[in-house]
């Protein structure tokens, strides 16, 4: 009586459409979650948000498209920021002579520099960071302790001072 059973093709357009709407801001929700996040965080809501796209058939494709490219660009710009985090460290324990804590920097950066390679980073980005490394490995690891061949101990006797006598 009085269609309070029964919906109305209108009513079902309008819960459609409400239904998307929802979905959108829940995927873009996300999204702004990406903006800052780590490169392990980045990639889970990178890979949450492309299964929530394959599942939900209702949104438009564009609209997926541009949501799982942006979410790309984020997940990629978190691991050039942590690759030149990283860098920065390595360089600081390669002049404190800290060899080994510098390679596992090194490491670790190079691991974010390949996600970051492979998810589109710029030619810019690249050749400043294999700059960045090369530098890295270059610094540090030459001071010697005590005399070398190079520069063997001093043996001669002082020369007396004459001027003071």
């Amino acid at each position: 009586m009085f269609g309070f059973g029964k919906r109305g093709p209108a009513s079902d357009a309008d819960a459609r459409k409400q239904a998307i709407e929802r979905a959108k801001e829940a995927c873009l929700k996300e999204l702004r979650e990406m903006h800052e996040a780590t490169p392990d965080a980045a990639e889970r809501l990178h890979k949450r948000l492309k299964d929530r796209c394959a599942a939900d058939k209702s949104l438009p494709f564009d609209f997926k498209r541009a949501l799982l490219e942006k979410a790309r660009t984020y997940e990629c710009d978190a691991n050039m920021r942590e690759t030149d985090r990283l860098l920065h460290e390595a360089t600081r324990l390669a002049a404190e002579e800290h060899m080994t804590e510098r390679a596992k920097k090194l490491g670790a950066a190079r691991r974010h520099f390949s996600k970051a390679c492979t998810l589109g980073a710029d030619e810019n980005f690249r050749k400043a960071a294999q700059r960045a490394m090369e530098t890295i490995m270059l610094t540090g690891g030459v001071h010697q302790k005590g005399p070398t061949k190079a520069k063997p101990a001093d043996f001669a006797p002082k020369t007396p001072n004459r001027a003071k006598a």
